[in-house]
């Protein structure tokens, strides 16, 4: 019975907010039957986060309406098999085959849990006096996207 009142609570925030729990760390409408949440954006916003383990800043941009609490741990075992299989050298095309299938993963991998659940993805990777882009969906396709991609990663490298 807890379990059940659990997964129904209503989460009632000052100003008469609220927000469903979907069950899955979520919050928000029921949205099981489209790919994208329709009426309900705000709970599924767009992230940008930073690495620096290759030693470089690697910025991966998500709009995602599935549950990203696994998101490092992709990201660090696509680094991880990327160097194992000499994908991730020293080289510029060798930098530019990473993004992609950074990319690619992330997509697969989110896919893979809620059928098109990601609307755009942005892998901004800067080394060395390069800076390597690799966009899908609605970062490649809209202006207004890619804009506030880009003003909110200005925005990240000035604080």
């Amino acid at each position: 019975m807890k379990d059940e009142k659990k997964e129904n609570m209503i989460i009632n925030v000052s100003d008469g907010m609220t927000g469903k729990n979907l069950g899955d760390g979520r919050f928000g409408m029921d949205d099981k039957s489209v790919a994208t949440k329709l009426l309900d954006k705000n709970y599924s916003p767009m992230i940008i986060r930073k690495y620096t383990r290759i030693g470089f800043p690697l910025f991966v941009h998500l709009i995602c309406d599935e549950n990203l609490e696994d998101l490092d741990t992709v990201v660090h075992d696509c680094i991880d098999e990327c160097r194992k299989n000499n994908i991730l050298t020293n080289n510029i095309q060798s930098l530019r085959n990473f993004t992609g299938i950074l990319s690619d993963t992330l997509n697969n991998y989110y896919d893979s849990k809620k059928r098109g659940c990601v609307e755009s993805i942005g892998i901004i990777f800067y080394v060395d006096k390069m800076m390597i882009s690799s966009l899908q969906g609605d970062a490649m396709n809209f202006d207004s996207c890619r804009r506030e991609l880009y003003e909110c990663l200005n925005l990240m490298t000035k604080m």
